[in-house]
């Protein structure tokens, strides 16, 4: 099958050192309820594809990659650096995104693409792009050039401010729907905003026409929070507590507030859910980092030579990682559980924090023993000086086990005497099976690496018994959303 071109042979043909034609044609999907009009594309020998926003270095298809799949580096070829330009055409003409610039013809008093330092020389007929735009409600600009020439077009008085919109006078699509003029900040590294605000900005513009839906609202209700000491943020995400209603079903077992890309929930749902979370704390979706655990004890410094990694090799990183540790602040690390144990530990002195899964496996493999001989081995923590914060899993009461679950316990020399106990068994109630006490083990585990007792909380929660405000497998499926917990240090 041949790539379709959106070349503009006949403009480049035309072109001459002095006046330069806009070399591609006008993407205009007739679905589009937005059409982007920037200024002018760079120098071709800028491009790493032939399409709008070619330069490798222009964040605009990052930006919308995070807003609508909750990941930067969506469209993004790493090692040929270039975007996937078949994705990127899929992806607009699903969503309805058109795409032209406000000049068919330009002079280029510089030789780069600086707004500055561009003189329209023909500008573009914008109503006979809007005729072929029937449902188009919002004609967005990026820079002051487009935003000018725009207004100079329609005859507009004063231009919005970044961020904000404008009704376009006396102009309505065939739907009868008002158009509208919208400012977003450029995607162009040089405009001095921070990735994650432009992402902001262009997400609320998207929820606005209805074309991604918008954040929930974190409510104090859907965050557990914790006490770990000054400038540190601690929290357990509620399975219920925000608004508006979720992507899922609210009887879903995914319903409502799962950030976990590895258990079976939509992929929009958990990104929406996660670029909420992230927005909540003030940071970009990079510094919320999430091990793909596989229930043993590996514990993963995360440091500046993590993030130097591409986003493949951080992935490689974090599988059949259980626990992960840092010192660098603004970086969200945390577990996922539905069941187990989640344990975060904070060393004040030191600057450091750990955040631990431990299942019943990794409980048999003493993790949060070997997370706090990895603090202490990475950042010289002091166990008696150390803060440990369990969040919600599923109690005594709750864990059944079978007869091998006790026998790992006994046989890795744990006082079964003090972690164990048997009930009549849930499923017949006929007979007993062994229960055991996670979060006692576990407490005992740090104890016995030299914390001290006042220093070690356990919120109390069962999961199992809290299933409708908290994610448990044994009651929703493994096929369900998990609870993070996450801590973060700010500066």
């Amino acid at each position: 099958m041949t790539r379709q071109s959106y070349l503009n042979k006949e403009h480049i043909a035309l072109s001459t050192a002095d006046v330069e034609y806009h070399p591609l044609l006008p993407f205009l999907p007739p679905n589009a309820k937005v059409l982007f009009l920037g200024s002018f594309p760079p120098q071709r020998k800028r491009w790493c594809m032939d399409f709008y926003y070619p330069n490798f270095l222009n964040d605009h298809w990052r930006i919308e990659g995070e807003v609508f799949f909750g990941n930067r580096q969506h469209f993004v070829d790493v090692d040929a650096k270039t975007f996937r330009v078949d994705d990127v055409v899929a992806f607009c003409r699903e969503r309805g995104l058109a795409f032209f610039d406000t000049a068919t013809a330009v002079r280029r008093q510089k030789g780069n693409a600086a707004d500055q330092f561009l003189e329209v020389v023909e500008p573009t007929d914008i109503r006979a792009l809007l005729r072929q735009l029937p449902h188009c409600e919002v004609i967005v600009t990026t820079g002051q050039k487009a935003t000018d020439v725009l207004c100079a077009y329609f005859d507009i008085s004063e231009g919005p401010k970044v961020g904000a919109s404008v009704a376009i006078p006396n102009v309505c699509n065939s739907d009868g729907r008002q158009v509208f003029l919208y400012r977003l900040p450029s995607s162009s590294r040089a405009y001095p905003l921070a990735f994650d605000k432009k992402v902001s900005a262009y997400r609320k513009m998207f929820a606005a026409t209805g074309l991604c839906h918008s954040l929930p609202v974190l409510e104090a209700g859907l965050l557990l929070t914790y006490d770990l000491g000054p400038d540190i943020v601690a929290f357990s995400t509620k399975r219920r507590g925000h608004q508006p209603v979720a992507l899922q079903k609210p009887d879903s077992p995914y319903a409502a507030f799962n950030i976990n890309r590895y258990c079976g929930d939509d992929a929009e749902h958990v990104a929406r859910n996660r670029a909420a979370l992230c927005h909540f704390l003030g940071i970009a979706d990079e510094q919320l980092v999430m091990p793909h655990q596989n229930h043993h004890t590996c514990v993963a410094r995360i440091g500046k030579d993590f993030f130097a990694m591409d986003a493949d090799g951080r992935q490689a990183a974090l599988e059949g990682v259980d626990a992960l540790m840092t010192d660098m602040a603004d970086v969200c690390i945390g577990v996922s559980t539905a069941d187990c144990i989640p344990i975060l530990i904070s060393d004040a002195a030191h600057h450091a924090v750990c955040a631990v899964h431990a299942g019943w496996r990794g409980t048999v493999g003493r993790i949060a023993e070997q997370a706090v001989a990895a603090m202490t081995h990475a950042y010289g923590s002091r166990p008696a000086e150390l803060r440990a914060q369990m969040g919600p899993g599923i109690s005594l009461g709750s864990f059944e086990v079978g007869q091998e679950v006790y026998d790992a316990f006994a046989h890795a020399g744990f006082a079964m005497d003090g972690i164990s106990h048997r009930y009549p068994a849930r499923e017949n109630g006929e007979g007993e099976k062994w229960h055991i006490d996670l979060p006692v083990c576990n407490r005992q585990q740090l104890l016995a690496c030299g914390l001290k007792p006042e220093a070690v909380a356990d919120c109390g929660i069962c999961t199992y018994q809290e299933h409708e405000q908290f994610f448990s497998a044994r009651r929703l499926g493994i096929s369900s959303g998990r609870i993070f917990t996450g801590i973060v240090m700010r500066k």
